[in-house]
This record gives structure tokens, sequence and C-alpha cells, in this order.
């Protein structure tokens, strides 16, 4: 299994961020298209602000994204440490294959809570094993 973007003449590199509260202290981001070094930012700009207030929980779906690269990559990582150092919770919703992929590749997916689907995600959320740093 390939990493690599697939490639289209017609294909951009696009990300749409849309931000859903599921009631008080919880929010669901969903990702879809292609976190790369020109979009991540974008997703970032998204998470970081409600990762900073502690107690909160994130779930991100990320069953839309076509592709993940290392930057991409480090932009969920600082997510989880943001995540950690103020309090506030991070789960990964429904990863794509190619997701799925990298974060296996890189041993991230040992750090990050990931959920097949959003009815599957506890109501409270799994403390992060203190021995595990990302």
């Amino acid at each position: 299994m390939s990493t690599d973007r697939p490639t289209s003449p017609d294909r951009q590199d696009t990300l749409e961020v849309h931000v859903r509260s599921l009631g008080v202290g919880r929010s669901l981001v969903v990702a879809d298209g292609d976190v790369d070094l020109r979009t991540a930012p974008q997703l970032a700009g998204v998470l970081q602000p409600l990762l900073l207030t502690g107690g909160h929980r994130v779930l991100m779906d990320l069953s839309g994204v076509t592709f993940l690269d290392s930057t991409g990559l480090t932009c969920l990582i600082t997510a989880y440490r943001t995540a950690r150092r103020t309090g506030a919770h991070l789960a990964l919703i429904a990863p794509s294959e190619r997701v799925r992929h990298m974060l296996a590749l890189t041993g991230t997916d040992q750090v990050l809570h990931s959920y097949p689907s959003l009815d599957t995600v506890p109501e409270e959320p799994e403390l992060p094993d203190p021995g595990h740093t990302a």
C-alpha cells in the first residue's frame, strides 16, 4: 500500500473543514480532502482554538481525508500535544484507509484514540497513557 498522493490532471489540493457542536464542551470537526503542506495550517487553525479550552472534547472525523502527508501528520500530533497540555481531549473518528495507514506506519495510532464511527465514541473520554508521547 502506497501513501502516494492520487494523481489526476485536474486535481487541486483542497480541504474543507467544518465544526459542529455536539453539546456543551464537545465539538465534531469534519475534514474532507487533502491534509498536506498547503492545507494543514487551515486544519490547525480550526483545531487549536478548540483544544485550548481545558476539558473540551474534540472529535475529528477523518473519513473524507483522501491524503495525509508528514505536515498533516505533524498537525495531528501538535493537536494531540495541545490537548494533553490543556486537559482537552482529542479523538479521531473513522479515519480513511490512507490516514489509518499513515498513522500505523508512524506509530501515531498508538497515541491517538480512534473510533470507527461517532456512535462508538464513549461518553467519557479515554485517558491518555502517560507512558506514550508523540
